[in-house]
C-alpha cells in the first residue's frame, strides 16, 4: 500500500461543459466492451482450427484507434479491473489498449497506430502470457513473424513495438490475479520493470512508460496520511505525485 502525502479527493463538482464545437468523448465502457467482443471471436476462432484473416484484425483495429484515442482516461481505468474467467481474452484487450495508448503518446502515424495494436492483439494467439519475455521472444512468435511479413514493417518500428507490447504484457498481467498467485501493486511492478530495463527491456520506453501510467496508476489502491484508503481514479499530468482518488475506508476501516 502507498502513502501519499498530498492528493485530491474526488470532489462530486459536476464535469465542466464541453466548448460546443468539440465533440463529447466517446463512452469508454462501449469502446471496450466492443474490443473484448472482438477478441473473444477471434479466440472461438482459434479454438474451432479457421485460419486467421490479418487483414481483418488490421481492419477492426483501423476502427478501433480513433475510439480508444477519443475516450478518456476511463478506458485505462477499465483494463485494471479484476477478471477471474478467461483472463488470456481480457488480458489480450487490455494490453491491445494500453499498447495504442503508448503509441499515440509517442505521436505514432495512423498507420503505425494499426500495426502496433494488432501486433498487440497477436501477441497473445500462442495461448500463454509471456511474463519477463522481451521483445525477441515475442518477435519470435509465429503469428507476429506472419504480420511482419505479411505488412513488410520495418525493423527499427517492429522493434520499438515489441518493447512496447513487452513492458505493457508484463505490466498488466503481474497487476493481475492468476490461479497461481496474487495479483501485484501496479507501483511494485513498475520498479520491478525499471531494475530489469537495463537487461530485458528498452530503458527509453520505459520512461515513457511510466510517464503515461503514472508513478499511481489508475485504478491502484493508496494508504493516505490520514489512514484513509483510497482508489487512484485521475492521473494528475501536470502533478503526477498528486492523482484525484476515491475515498474507499476511512481510518477507521469503515
Amino acid at each position: 500500500m502507498v502513502r501519499l502525502s498530498d492528493i485530491d479527493k474526488a470532489k462530486d463538482n459536476p464535469p465542466e461543459e464541453l466548448p460546443k464545437e468539440k465533440a463529447p468523448a466517446l463512452d469508454a465502457g462501449v469502446v471496450y466492451n466492443e474490443a473484448a467482443a472482438f477478441v473473444k471471436e477471434i479466440f472461438q476462432r482459434r479454438s474451432e482450427k479457421k485460419e486467421l484473416d490479418i487483414e481483418e484484425v488490421c481492419r477492426f483495429i483501423g476502427k478501433a484507434v480513433e475510439p480508444i484515442a477519443s475516450a478518456d482516461d476511463k478506458i485505462i481505468f477499465l483494463t485494471t479491473g479484476t477478471y477471474l474467467k478467461e483472463c488470456l481474452c481480457y488480458h489480450t484487450v487490455n494490453v491491445t489498449i494500453l499498447a495504442i495508448k503508448v503509441g499515440l503518446n509517442l505521436k505514432y502515424s495512423s498507420e503505425q497506430l494499426v500495426n502496433l495494436g494488432a501486433l498487440a492483439l497477436l501477441h497473445a494467439l500462442t495461448g500463454a502470457e509471456d511474463e519477463g519475455y522481451g521483445a525477441q521472444e515475442l518477435q519470435r512468435q509465429e503469428f507476429i513473424q506472419k504480420f511482419i511479413q505479411a505488412r513488410q514493417l520495418k525493423e527499427g518500428f517492429v522493434k520499438e513495438s515489441l518493447s512496447i507490447i513487452a513492458i505493457v504484457d508484463v505490466y498488466e498481467s503481474l497487476t493481475h490475479m492468476r490461479s497461481y498467485r496474487q495479483r501485484f501493486m501496479p507501483h511494485e511492478v513498475l520498479k520491478a520493470i525499471i531494475l530489469a530495463s537495463e537487461k530485458v527491456f528498452n530503458p527509453g520506453i520505459v520512461k515513457k512508460i511510466i510517464e503515461i501510467f503514472s508513478i499511481y496508476p489508475l485504478g491502484s489502491f493508496v494508504r493516505l496520511n490520514s489512514e484513509e484508503v483510497a482508489q487512484v481514479i485521475l492521473i494528475n499530468k501536470d502533478f503526477p505525485l498528486r492523482p484525484q482518488v476515491d475515498i474507499l475506508m476511512d481510518s477507521r476501516g469503515i
